[in-house]
């Protein structure tokens, strides 16, 4: 492990944005930004601890660029390792007590199956990284989640021309791998798990799932489109509020929230936008995600934030914070922050790399 002092982090508060500014006493809310720019946050824990990747140059070249996976801890950033044998590391979720879970990966020979190609990681401070391995007959395995208290992880298998949920659970100092009934033929590559760990959401085929634990290692499946609303889960809380995106036929990427009871909202963008995509959710029901303009014009990405039945960009973080993807309880957002840059006036026409919304990694 290697461990960086840095200056405090960076909180970002200002002003609400001019395409739809917050009602009178609406909530600010709390930007971390451990680095100023080149970052990508993964997720925040109910510390305002995050995890994500920042860009810096490889092996001292400024000209070659590589995503640092990172630990941000207040003021320390902890540089995460690779798994032995492997060559990156992907942190995809950190717990309350700082167990950081993701995937690490390593290159293959084309057309040459190497086996745990990607494996599901656990580090902690005490421990270092290690593999969870992956139940048979899986090949592969990814991590996506992590409960609040650090002893479940979710994620998936990957088998021959087959993709289920799994969960790990804590076993003393081992993990114990399960799989989910009903948790086959996946369709995301993202199980989400709330923070109490209980409840799991993915797709299955192209139906929104929610797996909810009844009883301890029993687990009941819904469908969460009643036929109609297909959409791609990313986020659930304890309450079982599932949020996500679904991509329309014309190209329109759609922000989505299905709540028990009242099933499926789909959120509108402020005035000037046409994409969005829901990310993460806290337990108040605070959604953050992304909006964007139309292919190849402005305006162009920024985070927002959804509560009380409104959405309004999050421009608590200025123009560069491109995306929220996380937020925690406490109403602190982590997020995409790009390289600082020039703004194009809102008239000029954006370059033609930019004629598709962001995706998920």
């Amino acid at each position: 492990m290697i461990s960086i002092r840095i200056a405090a982090a960076c909180v970002l508060v200002g002003v609400a944005a001019a395409e739809e500014p917050p009602a009178p006493g609406a909530r600010k809310y709390t930007v971390v930004a451990p680095m100023a720019g080149g970052m990508t946050a993964a997720a925040i824990n109910g510390k305002g601890d995050v995890v994500g990747f920042h860009w810096e140059p490889e092996n001292g070249d400024p000209n070659v660029l590589y995503e640092a996976p990172f630990l941000a801890r207040g003021g320390e950033i902890v540089r995460l390792p690779l798994l032995e044998t492997y060559t990156a590391t992907f942190p995809a979720g950190v717990s309350d007590d700082d167990v950081v879970v993701g995937r690490s990966s390593k290159p293959a020979p084309p057309n040459v199956a190497v086996y745990l190609r990607n494996q599901a990681f656990v580090w902690t401070e005490k421990d270092g990284i290690r593999g969870l391995g992956a139940p048979e007959p899986d090949v592969a395995s990814f991590a996506s989640g992590i409960s609040r208290d650090g002893r479940r992880i979710s994620g998936f298998g990957v088998g021959d021309r087959s993709q289920r949920a799994l969960i790990w659970d804590r076993d003393g100092d081992a993990w114990k791998p399960v799989v989910i009934p009903e948790g086959d033929r996946l369709g995301s590559n993202v199980v989400a798990i709330s923070p109490d760990g209980k409840r799991l959401a993915a797709t299955r085929g192209v139906d929104p799932t929610l797996w909810t634990e009844t009883a301890p290692g029993e687990w009941k499946s819904e469908s969460l489109d009643g036929g109609k609303d297909h959409f791609i889960p990313r986020a659930v809380n304890d309450a079982g509020t599932v949020v996500g995106f679904r991509n329309d036929h014309d190209g329109t990427y759609r922000a989505v929230v299905w709540t028990p009871g009242q099933g499926v909202t789909v959120l509108s963008p402020p005035p000037g936008f046409v994409h969005a995509q829901a990310t993460a959710i806290n337990n108040a029901g605070v959604v953050v995600g992304q909006v964007d303009g139309p292919h190849g014009g402005l305006p162009g990405p920024r985070g927002f934030v959804y509560e009380d039945g409104k959405l309004r960009v999050l421009d608590e973080a200025g123009p560069d914070f491109t995306w929220a993807t996380a937020i925690n309880d406490a109403g602190q957002v982590a997020g995409v922050i790009e390289m600082e840059e020039e703004h194009p006036d809102e008239h000029e026409e954006r370059p033609a790399a930019a004629d598709a919304p962001v995706t998920p990694r």
